[in-house]
């Protein structure tokens, strides 16, 4: 009989699940994980200018690749539901009857549905990576078995410097190329704005890099974000994706009015918590509910006189319109969010690039998360101990990954943003899966009104001291729930004994398991 452990959450799962050693989760403050960064071996083949590099077929490229069954494979999503450069490539794998390959994607996208297949037929035989829609669906539902786990955007850079996540080959989308090597999502017929993915992951620690391009130019780029050292060889293809997809999903979406409500009430706590001072920065989002946020912190900066010092994150027009009204002094950019936010990396020096090993890292000498002021993140689900769902819903079907939410819980103040209820309760007892703990989260801000963090720390209690003395009303966890439960009918979901997902935290350490769900 398997052995079990239980985190300090009160998960309880397998010691050992797809061949992996579990190693409990135990506080944000008290990671037992150690590691050193560990580097791509040099290889002996000498580089001349006669060594070919640039190729214009996957049928040539893959004669000089060390192709095998087995090997670690990865990719960014910078380009979202627009990519093109997945399925091509897993595809031509599959024609030469590669097997087992381990996916070790950043994220997958419905526009990724169909790899299901290539799960289906051995193709793909583990996934260490975010997954959205369909393929998540799949995978709850027993459709298809394939180990998957789900890594936090800091957790994934951490994972694969250190060792645990390697990547045999990184195909790099680059929006332009330059007759040297040197790769940019910044320019191009289908610029994708920031690299932040690969930047100083898989660019640096795969043991082969392949930069993907459409687009070729025979001078030398000057806006570089991934250098030709780091480049062994160049693919070209018709076209990379579509960067009109990007702005997919959850972004962008107009808020209601329930959602305009807490907007408002999110920027009233900001003010209020004694941490909106000059130069604060913030983390932006570009979900309905941040969009809606920034416009009212935006009026409240210019009311106030208030100036910023960075914006960060997944970058949106809104932000970009901040920047350039002065009211911050950067935009720190790992992820361009939509067509705005791409031409401001190109043309603003203010608006930098930066890589998710330095946002999101959580081992690294000082990432940005860390110096954030506010950060500002939805849920599908919040319980009494603050801990958040954001990978699966009340049933337990997987609809999506962590991305950077672990990460930027970790900022000054956290706020979780969510209604009371949807069609079934946002408030539970207990979540149906821990995606971020509770111990990272300093508010509950919902339009049925505020709830601190119970657990003291002396920023809590300065917060809300400052917002009690404000006349604002802090409601208890619990008495939101009972309010949930009165407005939506729970349901309880049923599982098999079998799991489908690890949910990983950043440190290394594991918050929870996704069963399959009962058909």
């Amino acid at each position: 009989m398997a052995t079990h452990v239980t985190n300090v959450l009160g998960r309880k799962f397998p010691k050992k699940v797809f061949g992996k050693v579990l190693e409990p989760y135990k506080g944000i403050h008290n990671s037992t994980i150690a590691g050193k960064r560990v580097g791509t071996t040099y290889q002996a083949t000498y580089i001349s200018r006669k060594t070919k590099r640039f190729f214009d077929s996957l049928e040539e490229l893959f004669k000089v690749l060390p192709l095998r069954d087995g090997m670690s494979i990865s990719f960014h999503h910078a380009l979202r539901n627009g990519d093109n450069v997945v399925l091509p490539i897993v595809e031509a794998l599959a024609s030469y009857g590669i097997k087992n390959i381990t996916l070790a994607i950043t994220a997958l996208f419905p526009v990724h549905s169909p790899l299901i297949e290539f799960i289906q037929s051995g193709v793909i035989g583990r996934i260490e990576g975010s997954v959205n829609g369909p393929l998540g669906n799949a995978i709850s539902r027993g459709e298809v078995a394939v180990p998957t786990t789900l890594r936090s955007h800091g957790g994934r850079t951490r994972a694969v410097q250190e060792g645990s996540l390697p990547v045999d080959i990184a195909f790099i989308a680059a929006s332009t190329c330059d007759y040297i090597g040197n790769l940019t999502g910044m320019v191009g017929k289908h610029a994708f704005g920031s690299l932040g993915y690969p930047l100083e992951t898989d660019s640096l620690y795969a043991d082969i890099v392949v930069g993907v391009t459409d687009t070729i130019i025979n001078e030398p780029l000057t806006q570089i974000s991934i250098p030709s050292s780091r480049v062994d060889y160049v693919l070209t293809v018709d076209s990379i994706g579509d960067p009109a997809k990007i702005a997919s999903g959850s972004l962008g979406r107009k808020p209601s009015p329930q959602r305009l409500a807490i907007a408002e009430s999110v920027v009233q706590v900001m003010e209020l918590s004694g941490y909106l001072n000059i130069g604060f920065n913030w983390q932006a989002g570009a979900g309905g509910i941040s969009l809606a946020a920034s416009q009212y912190l935006k009026e409240l900066m210019a009311d106030k006189n208030i100036r910023g010092g960075y914006i960060f994150g997944g970058i949106a027009t809104n932000s970009v319109k901040m920047l350039e009204e002065g009211l911050f002094k950067a935009i720190y950019d790992a992820q361009s969010f939509d067509l705005g936010a791409i031409k401001s990396l190109e043309e603003n020096e203010n608006h930098v690039e930066v890589s998710i090993d330095h946002a999101y890292n959580p081992y690294n000498k000082a990432c940005i998360a860390l110096n954030t002021d506010f950060t500002v993140l939805g849920a599908t689900e919040v319980d009494l101990n603050f801990n958040v769902n954001v990978n699966t819903f009340s049933n337990g079907l997987l609809n999506s990954g962590i991305g950077g939410h672990q990460d930027a819980a970790r900022a000054k103040v956290s706020m979780i943003v969510v209604p009371v209820a949807r069609k079934v309760p946002s408030i539970l007892d207990s979540v149906t899966t821990v995606s971020t703990p509770g111990d990272s989260i300093d508010l509950i801000i919902t339009d049925g009104g505020i709830a601190l963090n119970p657990h003291s720390t002396p920023k809590r209690s300065k917060i809300e001291k400052r917002l009690r003395k404000a006349g604002i009303k802090l409601r208890a966890i619990e008495d939101l729930k009972e309010e949930s439960y009165s407005l939506a009918s729970p349901i309880s979901p049923e599982f098999t004994s079998d799991i489908a997902t690890l949910i990983e935290y950043r440190d290394g350490t594991y918050l929870d398991v996704i069963y399959q769900m009962v058909d």
